[in-house]
C-alpha cells in the first residue's frame, strides 16, 4: 500500500516551472540535479511520489516525498 501524500508540492511559478523544464532536459548537467528536477516536475504534473521516483531514476517513493518536502521550505 502507497505512503500517503503528507505534504504536497506546492504550485510552481512559472520561473520555477521553466528553470526546473531547462534541468530536465539538460545534458550537460550533473545527474543528481537532472533527476531532481524530473521528479519535481512529474510530482507537479499530478503523478504520485512511488511513479514519479521510477521516472526520474530515483531509489523510492520516500526520497520523493523528502526533495518536495525541501522544496517547499525554500
Amino acid at each position: 500500500m502507497a505512503t500517503p501524500q503528507k505534504e504536497p508540492l506546492r504550485a510552481l511559478t512559472l520561473e520555477e516551472q521553466t528553470a526546473l523544464e531547462r534541468l530536465a532536459r539538460s545534458s550537460s548537467e550533473r545527474v543528481d540535479r537532472v533527476q531532481r528536477a524530473t521528479a519535481l516536475l512529474a510530482v507537479a504534473q499530478g503523478q504520485g511520489f512511488a511513479p514519479a521516483a521510477r521516472q526520474a531514476g530515483l531509489a523510492s517513493g520516500t526520497t520523493v516525498a523528502e526533495l518536495v518536502a525541501r522544496f517547499n521550505r525554500r
